[in-house]
């Protein structure tokens, strides 16, 4: 079995093989090489002790980046490659990293310490797979699977709970039954995790192409509600409602399936409904409504960014997502300029794909007929250059003061008065007919 190494790995392998060491590519690397993917990063690990890497590259730049736990991070040709002496790991009492590191010159030793056994493996091009514990044959079955019991595998690294669902999501695979139950067993363990961390696995378990089914399971073994307990009251929870057809926990898992893999788009997803069991109602007739459950998914939403340190940015945006995801987008050029006219197009568009996404895990697929016609409206005003600011009038604020208005809220007044008839017909931001119709409205 051979993995197409770059040049710069190839060379830090030889390097350190004619030093007298062995060397292999290891982990996440080996596994997306095997499945045909572009491995992201290139780990290395070795017999060699730290102190002696940076002798062995002495040409090149070393960063000591880990050498509590043995790792100095090589830059060679512009890549970096981290690279580790083999070990074992002794006593995990933050629940996070290991008290104390033994080097160790086995192979297969340093790879009994890992998770998974997908992430187990390493390859030199003299030895060829190293696989112990048949790492290879569950990526053929899609399999993710501890590296030895389980339960001492999450004790070892609470994040690892969290990394079993990412990899569900990411790589599409399943866990193996005695895993996912350690995982739901140990969740407490996650409460000794920072949350950068928790938000770190979160992202990348929202974006995988498998996050509906990694959702299911995450929520199913109690771990969602571990990291997000304002989720529990949705698990469940009947809509009643001819327009769903899904329980309000498995509405939101389809719909952030359907998103595209913007971050911001799947966290307002996975966020946009939790106000409604606050908000539900039934009427005379036994029919569900959740009137005002956007403001209250917002409210909600804002505490769990906060809470898990997303930046600021990425805060307000998401929870602007979630307060318009039930305003209508209209398709009538007009109406979707005014709409453009505040948040601009980028923003429209996300809002326009989690709508779409909100509506295809519903029941009622007819609404879905009328997304290709605003997204051609949409383009063609982008297309078209259609004017959607103030800033975009063929007039500004001194045209108008020298038609006499004093300077203050007036002008700006006036001004939208005057984009409001533009947003109307775009043919009007002429510079001429805009300076005629000021004079009429004062």
């Amino acid at each position: 079995m051979e993995i197409a190494l770059p040049r710069p790995v190839a060379r830090c392998l030889e390097a350190l093989r004619v030093a007298g060491h062995r060397a292999y590519a290891v982990g996440g690397c080996v596994r997306d090489g095997l499945l045909g993917r572009e491995p992201h990063d290139w780990d290395v690990c070795t017999g060699a002790l730290p102190d002696a890497i940076p002798k062995i590259f002495s040409g090149l730049r070393t960063l000591p980046t880990g050498l509590k736990h043995g790792t100095v991070t090589l830059v060679i040709d512009g890549m970096q490659i981290e690279i580790t002496t083999m070990r074992r790991d002794e006593g995990y009492s933050d629940r996070r990293r290991p008290d104390r590191v033994i080097f160790t010159g086995d192979i297969t030793e340093d790879l009994s310490r890992r998770d998974f056994t997908v992430n187990a493996m390493a390859f030199s091009p003299e030895e060829g797979l190293i696989d112990p514990f048949g790492g290879r044959q569950d990526l053929v079955s899609g399999s993710l699977r501890c590296v030895g019991e389980p339960e001492r595998r999450f004790s070892e690294d609470a994040l690892r709970i969290l990394r079993l669902f990412r990899f569900a999501s990411q790589l599409s695979f399943s866990p193996d039954p005695a895993s996912l139950a350690a995982a739901g067993r140990c969740r407490g363990l996650l409460r000794a995790v920072s949350r950068e961390r928790v938000q770190a696995e979160l992202n990348r378990i929202l974006t995988g192409p498998g996050v509906c089914d990694a959702l299911r399971l995450i929520c199913d073994e109690g771990v969602l509600t571990e990291i997000l307990p304002e989720f529990a009251p949705c698990i469940g929870f009947e809509q009643r409602s001819p327009y769903h057809d899904r329980t309000v926990d498995r509405h939101i898992f389809s719909a952030v399936s359907y998103a595209p893999p913007r971050l911001e788009i799947c966290l307002a997803l996975l966020l946009h409904d939790i106000g409604k069991p606050a908000a539900f109602t039934l009427d005379e007739n036994g029919r569900g409504h959740t009137k005002g459950h956007a403001a209250i998914s917002r409210d909600m939403a804002e505490g769990i960014l906060k809470r898990l340190r997303y930046p600021a940015r990425t805060t307000s945006y998401v929870l602007r997502l979630i307060e318009l995801h039930s305003r209508k987008i209209p398709a009538e050029r007009p109406a979707l300029r005014r709409l453009l006219a505040g948040p601009g197009p980028e923003f429209v568009r996300d809002m326009l794909d989690l709508k779409e996404a909100d509506d295809r895990a519903k029941a009622d697929v007819a609404r879905l007929k009328r997304y290709p016609a605003i997204r051609a409206a949409l383009d063609g005003i982008i297309r078209d250059g259609d004017c959607l600011s103030v800033a975009d009038l063929k007039v500004n604020g001194e045209d108008v003061k020298a038609l006499g208005v004093p300077p203050g809220p007036m002008v700006g007044r006036l001004l939208a008065r005057l984009l409001d008839l533009v947003l109307e017909d775009p043919d009007r931001n002429d510079r001429g007919f805009l300076l005629k119709k000021a004079k009429e409205l004062l």
